[in-house]
């Protein structure tokens, strides 16, 4: 049986809904790299690890900043 789980590799519209965000604003994020991102045949694409990854350091600075 096959477990219905997230696929590795995102696009645009899919980081978007995980991100619950707008597609536009992730189409801009990744245009002016500030998200990590991949272009292929140029399409963007996101490796999911990769963005988790870059969520948890975000908000571990933005925590330190706080205290």
């Amino acid at each position: 049986m096959k477990k219905n789980k997230a696929p590795e590799i995102l696009t645009t519209k899919q980081l978007a809904e995980y991100l619950q965000m707008d597609k536009a604003t992730v189409y801009r994020l990744a245009r002016k790299r500030k998200i990590p991102a991949i272009k292929i045949l140029g399409q963007w694409r996101f490796k999911k690890d990769v963005i988790d990854n870059w969520l948890a350091e975000g908000s571990l600075k933005n925590f330190d900043k706080m205290e």
